[in-house]
């Protein structure tokens, strides 16, 4: 069925856009996902940690001053207390930044200083501790702590400002991503609709075709392979109670006479008004069916011989009489029926057919315009010789 329907124009069309549909909705999905992962990360925690570093860093300096004044081992504590502090600082900020994995991209330009600045805090400490043996030493802690001031001043500063862009971008992100969701909204109920509409595509295209594998696509009746289909739970019925079951077959006298005199369009549109003037004649539980090329056959559930052969008769001089529209025929169309009747549901469709069709033959035979009969016999073992064990009913035609 999917090939079928994408060889159709329509169905073609509804396949491409779907998975264009599909594959948009995939990588605006993905972006949402994205900009929902960045746009819910919170700095505030980040910038704090920036902020306290930043007041740390004049203190370590005034501590070092201090220091340089008064190297006692009161204040070269102090210088060891503000520079771990700083440290503790630094590698906060560090792991905060690590938290924000989408961030670690946009200031990693910056790992080169904030390893340099550990490294020169690492060896403060170190200097720090040999001062405390040796206060004289105090004086030699400034060029480290001048190279570590500045480095924390412009290190926080650049940490500080790319943070702030960051936050505005995340802002534009939030923008970006309401138009996102509207626009992927839109796409997935595009996307279901053109969906529905394909699944109804599809169940009436499959409708179409199973009407098209069980009717004739020239008068519209049903073709043989229903017919077949019917009369198996026809049978089967008939045989679950114990009823009749009558079979005709419809033969159009002459008919290929109409398609060599006036042509085959000519003959299609006899054999299209024939089959409707045939259709309103028979009964709602009756299956009316084109076998093959003029010859029709009708199922009547439930009815007996005698029924049969009315009706029979019933639709021959129908025809007979019946004006066909649109058609200037030198000679009216005439039909020739042959009923056959099982009882019980006896008898296989085959050996059913077989009866109706040499009756038919009959009435063939015997001038056209008529309706023959040939009745099985009651005794199973006789279907194999219909023609010798059968009765013949003929119906003359009327004067008409």
């Amino acid at each position: 069925m999917m090939p079928l329907f994408f060889h159709q124009p329509g169905g073609r069309f509804a396949s491409i856009f779907a998975v264009i549909l599909c594959a948009m909705s995939v990588v605006m999905g993905s972006y949402v996902y994205s900009a929902c992962q960045k746009a819910s990360a919170d700095y505030t925690t980040l910038i704090s940690d920036i902020l306290l570093a930043q007041q740390a860093t004049p203190q370590l300096r005034a501590a070092l001053e201090e220091g340089s004044r008064r190297p006692d081992s009161e204040h070269i504590e102090y210088i060891e207390y503000f520079t771990a502090l700083s440290k503790q600082h630094l590698d906060n900020i560090q792991g905060s930044i690590e938290r924000h994995r989408y961030l670690i991209a946009d200031v990693e330009y910056l790992n080169s200083y904030f390893n340099k600045l550990n490294n020169h805090l690492v060896e403060l400490t170190q200097q720090t501790r040999e001062a405390q043996r040796r206060p004289e030493l105090v004086e030699a802690l400034q060029p480290t702590a001048m190279e570590i001031g500045a480095s924390q001043v412009w290190l926080y500063n650049q940490l500080l400002e790319d943070v702030h862009t960051i936050a505005s971008q995340q802002r534009l992100i939030m923008q970006r991503l309401s138009i996102a969701v509207s626009v992927l909204l839109v796409l997935m109920v595009s996307a279901a609709t053109t969906l529905c509409l394909a699944v109804i595509y599809l169940r009436s295209q499959r409708t179409v075709m199973h009407q098209q594998l069980l009717t004739d696509e020239l008068t519209g009746l049903y073709n043989r392979r229903h017919l077949v289909n019917v009369a198996f739970a026809a049978i089967t019925q008939a045989r679950r109670d114990q009823a009749p079951l009558s079979l005709m077959l419809l033969d159009i006298d002459h008919f290929k006479q109409v398609n060599d005199t006036y042509g085959h369009p000519t003959g299609d549109e006899v054999l299209r008004q024939i089959s409707q003037q045939l259709r309103l004649l028979c009964r709602p539980s009756d299956t009316l069916a084109r076998i093959g090329g003029e010859e029709f056959c009708l199922l009547m559930p439930n009815t007996a011989t005698h029924d049969a052969l009315q009706a029979a008769d019933r639709l021959r001089r129908e025809i007979e009489v019946n004006t066909l529209i649109g058609i200037d025929l030198h000679a009216h169309p005439t039909i020739s029926i042959g009923v056959t009747t099982c009882q019980s549901g006896s008898l296989t469709f085959e050996q059913l057919y077989s009866f109706a069709d040499k009756a038919l033959y009959q009435a063939k035979a015997l001038g056209r315009n008529r309706v023959e009969s040939l009745l099985p016999p009651s005794a199973p073992s006789a279907y194999n010789d219909p023609q010798t064990y059968a009765q013949t009913f003929i119906h003359e035609p009327s004067d008409s």
